[in-house]
């Protein structure tokens, strides 16, 4: 597989960060995305069919940088909620040089109740593996519990990150362990019914 063809889900991904930035999510097309990345329509059709896979490529590509730089899964609980913080501040530190682009597609994307519905699968997805790379649930029920405990946490540090202007992004830091720190301590993470369940299958 050649280097060119490796770049390419990078490359629409980057064309689609421009694009938003210039136009809002709502106007962009898919084709216009693929152009602007070099590609024809046939060869951005086969990555992204439409412009909600557009966002689920994006997500994935925030994940993949996110935890470039994580180590082994640390085996004490204090280290891998630290692990945990690392990789969700990774995450907004990657995607820091496009807020302006981000800022528009979560505005625009909040008024398209049907691309919300189709993207939340990979959301879920999003956060059980970043979840995995720190050691924490990711699978069965508690994985799916805790998924959608740190889209919370996500979605109302976004709040603040986007309005977020200092250098080293200390306010984002600052709101994202205090919403990690409740996310993790849910009781229902860890609740004995939950795992009994996810034991049985249920």
């Amino acid at each position: 597989m050649s280097k060119e063809h490796i770049d390419t889900p990078a490359r629409l991904v980057a064309a689609m960060l421009e694009c938003a930035a210039e136009h809002g999510w709502h106007i962009i097309t898919l084709d216009e995305v693929g152009a602007r990345a070099g590609l024809s329509s046939a060869e951005t059709y086969s990555l992204c069919a439409d412009k909600a896979q557009l966002l689920d490529l994006f997500a994935r590509w925030a994940d993949a940088a996110s935890v470039a730089d994580a180590g082994e899964v640390p085996d004490d609980p204090d280290a891998r909620y630290d692990a945990l913080l690392d990789i969700l501040m990774q995450r907004f530190e990657v995607l820091e040089p496009y807020k302006d682009a981000v800022a528009k597609i979560v505005r625009d994307v909040a008024r398209e109740p049907d691309t919300l519905v189709r993207i939340l699968p990979q959301s879920q997805r999003s956060f059980m593996f970043l979840a995995r790379a720190a050691g924490f649930p990711h699978e069965g029920l508690r994985g799916h519990m805790f998924a959608k405990a740190l889209s919370a946490v996500w979605l109302a540090t976004q709040r603040v990150w986007l309005r977020d202007r200092t250098d080293d992004l200390s306010e984002t830091m600052a709101a994202l362990d205090r919403n990690l720190r409740r996310a993790v301590e849910m009781p229902i993470i860890g609740a004995p019914e939950l795992r009994r369940a996810e034991e049985h299958g249920e």
